[in-house]
């Protein structure tokens, strides 16, 4: 799959549903060549294991008062990157080897290059199954400064929000 084919409005409308429904105002053509120009590709990995924050980088975080909660991307990584100035916040999409979601919404955060993934920290009652789960997955980012993601720091901490600020970030920059 190629990235420069893919609507990414319908994406987000189609994908990520509520965490989009504000992209509805925008001219389709103009919100896909803008994610487009500015969507980077971060790098791809074969496992998990790649990407979950170690038990020393969850600590050191948690001690700054992240609240980690299982599978909420665009919440973790903002959070993480509120709480860290050595965070940085990425939202985006990732390809996956799949035939049904090839490509999905996703937030994550970038530290020093390496991917960090909140969203893969397993919960034991909910585990993955990486043979199942469409390995590789190649991250695709859009770096928002940490002084805009504060901007939205009452909401992320208290709220728990999943908004990702793709739309925020897209009219802060048109």
């Amino acid at each position: 799959m190629s990235i420069n084919q893919v609507d990414f409005y319908e994406l987000c409308l189609d994908e990520g549903g509520d965490f989009y429904t504000e992209i509805y105002g925008l001219e389709k053509e103009d919100f896909n060549q803008w994610v487009r120009d500015n969507l980077q590709e971060i790098g791809t990995v074969n496992s998990y294991n790649e990407v979950v924050p170690s038990n020393e980088v969850l600590n050191g975080i948690t001690e700054l008062g992240y609240e980690h909660i299982h599978y909420q991307c665009h919440y973790s990584a903002k959070a993480s990157t509120i709480k860290d100035s050595n965070f940085t916040y990425n939202t985006g999409f990732v390809i996956r080897n799949s035939f049904h979601y090839p490509i999905i919404t996703h937030s994550f955060n970038t530290v020093n290059g390496n991917i960090i993934d909140f969203a893969r920290i397993e919960d034991a009652e909910d585990p993955f199954n990486e043979e199942n789960d469409s390995l590789p997955h190649t991250y695709y980012g859009i770096e928002i400064p940490r002084e805009f993601i504060l901007n939205y720091e009452q909401e992320t901490l208290e709220e728990k929000s999943m908004k990702p600020l793709l739309y925020e970030w897209f009219l802060h920059n048109n």
